[in-house]
């Protein structure tokens, strides 16, 4: 083996024990930044599902009180109908008084 061979050889040996030195840290970060992405992930994923939830929560009121308001309405609608007929039916005998009354007059003048 020629010297520059041996040298060669020497300095990758050099070079694989400090990496093997530096090895565990390097893994200790890989393995803290893995679990820190995995409770990102986890926190995440609980704030979704509490968004989930609360959405769902105020899907049910809101759906509550639409059928609420549907209920006033159609009830108020009908009292509507209702009024709107009694004041045709007073405008009715109003239009019948006043018939009534140009005729008796009708009758006294002749």
């Amino acid at each position: 083996m020629s010297c520059t061979m041996l040298m060669s050889l020497v300095r990758q040996v050099k070079d694989f024990e400090k990496a093997k030195a530096t090895f565990p840290e390097e893994k200790a970060k890989f393995e803290s930044g893995r679990k820190s992405k995995e409770w990102g992930r986890e926190g995440l994923r609980g704030k979704l599902r509490a968004a989930e939830d609360l959405l769902a929560k105020e899907r049910a009121e809101w759906k509550k009180i639409c059928e609420k308001d549907n209920q006033r309405m159609y009830a108020a609608r009908s009292k509507i109908t209702d009024l709107e007929a009694q004041v045709a039916e007073l405008k009715g005998k109003v239009e019948d008084g006043q018939t009534d009354r140009e005729r008796v007059e009708a009758e006294l003048r002749a």
